[in-house]
């Protein structure tokens, strides 16, 4: 979770908290399934993409390139990979750790590289 979606959470629960205070029980359980609702749906909702996420890619992809050791040996088989195949690896990189640091992977995807 984001730390301003954490933080949002942790205003909410402050606020939860005591508006439950004088509630029911049946009251508290509800409050209780909306605040989860509400930050369900925040972390599973669409991410849609603009143009500064386009150009964070392409500059990531770029960094990842220069800093690279070619060649590039990946997989089990220590297969080496093109130069093209090489910037296309680069590129893919870029966006999973893009897609990673918007919390849109639950995982991070790492290719197997060898040396």
């Amino acid at each position: 979770m984001s730390s301003d979606l954490e933080n949002r959470l942790k205003v909410d629960m402050e606020s939860f908290f005591t508006d439950i205070e004088n509630q029911t029980e049946e009251d508290k359980r509800k409050s209780l399934v909306v605040l989860l609702d509400k930050y369900i749906h925040l972390t599973k909702s669409d991410y849609l993409m603009d143009e500064t996420d386009l150009l964070n890619i392409v500059a990531g992809a770029k960094t990842i390139f220069v800093h690279k050791s070619f060649p590039i040996c990946i997989g089990k088989r220590n297969k080496q990979i093109s130069q093209e195949e090489q910037r296309i690896v680069c590129i893919i990189e870029s966006i999973i750790l893009h897609l990673n640091n918007k919390e849109c992977l639950k995982k991070l995807p790492k290719f197997d590289y060898k040396e």
